[in-house]
């Protein structure tokens, strides 16, 4: 079976047609230019959803892309949840970027406590931005780098409530994952693979990640295998640096006939 090409553009602007609800995984490892892309499907969600809440919650300490992007959409960055009130002449934003401080140890403190105090804290503004996305509704909700939420932070149950009583409630949870497994520390909840209506797979050397993937888009496990083995990537340069950029196959679970979801690939 033969799948339709589409540039990314064109993908994004005329074919992507998203619901606030629906929730969305994108799986592939590091390097292949997640990031950017989620950040691309986001703005065109929101071109879509004009009266949708968005929020963009980030763990990390330092992600190279997310300042420009987050400025591109009008998204205001927040160390806190809830945020603080801001002068009435600034206006109210397309959304919010939860995005803690990482509280750094001073020399001398015991490494073990530094690391603890900082988890509880970061976690602390990720558990209350999620709460207030699912009790109220209407909201893409993007866990950036998903298994470092899930896991280290500790918040598998409130994505697993998300993805699976989210739809109804108008609250769609977007993630991105470096691989459809977990490690020995644990893994993201199984509903994050079986409940989004929109996956995105990029190219993947590792057979087993390919077998999975089969399982999580409900269609012939080596035909997804083989496809996600053929996937291109490619190389650009910007003032940045040097990127990769993965195609994707897109699968989606929204317009699913008899022999599956629909599915297409797209390119950088």
């Amino acid at each position: 079976m033969a799948l339709t090409y589409f540039p990314r553009s064109v993908f994004i602007e005329d074919i992507f047609d998203y619901d606030v609800g629906q929730h969305l995984a994108l799986i592939e490892p590091t390097g292949g230019g997640k990031t950017r892309f989620k950040y691309q499907l986001l703005r065109q969600a929101m071109k879509l959803n004009p009266g949708a809440r968005v929020k963009v919650t980030i763990p990390k300490r330092k992600v190279i892309e997310a300042p420009a992007w987050n400025a591109a959409l009008g998204l205001r960055e927040t160390p806190a949840w809830p945020p603080p009130k801001d002068p009435f002449w600034k206006g109210k934003p397309a959304g919010y970027a939860v995005w803690p401080k990482h509280l750094l140890g001073k020399p001398g403190e015991d490494p073990d406590m530094v690391l603890a105090r900082n988890r509880a804290h970061i976690a602390a503004v990720m558990k209350a931005a999620a709460q207030d996305s699912y009790q109220e509704g209407n909201v893409i909700h993007d866990a950036d780098d998903i298994y470092v939420q899930a896991v280290v932070l500790g918040m598998n149950d409130f994505f697993s409530e998300m993805l699976t009583n989210g739809r109804e409630l108008g609250c769609g949870l977007w993630g991105a994952n470096q691989k459809p497994s977990g490690t020995r520390e644990g893994s993201v909840t199984s509903f994050f693979y079986n409940s989004p209506s929109h996956v995105f797979l990029g190219a993947d050397n590792d057979e087993r990640n390919r077998d999975r993937f089969g399982e999580i888009g409900g269609v012939d496990r080596k035909y997804v295998s083989e496809v996600v083995k053929r996937l291109k990537v490619h190389e650009f340069t910007d003032k940045t640096g040097r990127h990769a950029i993965s195609d994707k196959l897109y699968l989606c679970k929204a317009q699913s006939g008899p022999e599956g979801p629909a599915m297409c690939i797209v390119g950088p």
